[in-house]
């Protein structure tokens, strides 16, 4: 098994790639891998304070909860576009991010965040990505050779 179908760009990981939230719509948000440096940092420094209770596993859920969504709105989910609040557009900011990914309402908003966040494809190496759209082109018939005549 060749491994470089698991190469991933740490630059893509860590500033993040726009991604298309649906077909539906046009809303994409841009996030950073879930697990990235300044993700990994973010918690431990976030978490440092409940030590012990982590140990005992006493830790109350609304804490963890609390942590993991500032720490996602801070390293995770960077921006979007085309989200509204009804007929409204949302602007991005990082405050109303958090309270998004806070809110029991849009819970799965934030499941989707953070499993679009952990999706490998999102942050391989940019020449595989260029090696798989020009075979996808080629395969379509708009390169030279699918134009030859059959007689």
């Amino acid at each position: 098994m060749d491994l470089s179908r698991f190469k991933t760009d740490t630059a893509r990981e860590d500033e993040g790639v726009w991604t298309t939230i649906d077909a539906s719509s046009d809303a994409q948000i841009r996030l950073a891998r879930i697990g990235n440096r300044r993700y990994r940092e973010a918690m431990a420094r976030r978490l440092k304070p409940y030590r012990r209770a982590l140990r005992a596993g006493s830790l109350d859920e609304s804490v963890t909860e609390r942590i993991t969504a500032e720490v996602l709105a801070e390293t995770v989910l960077l921006d979007w576009r085309g989200l509204t609040a009804g007929d409204a557009p949302l602007p991005y900011s990082r405050e109303t991010a958090c309270d998004l990914l806070l809110n029991p309402a849009y819970r799965d908003f934030r499941d989707l965040v953070v499993e679009l966040a952990g999706e490998l494809d999102l942050y391989r190496e940019r020449d595989l990505e260029d090696a798989e759209k020009n075979s996808a082109t080629s395969c379509g018939g708009s390169s030279t050779g699918a134009t030859g005549s059959t007689s």
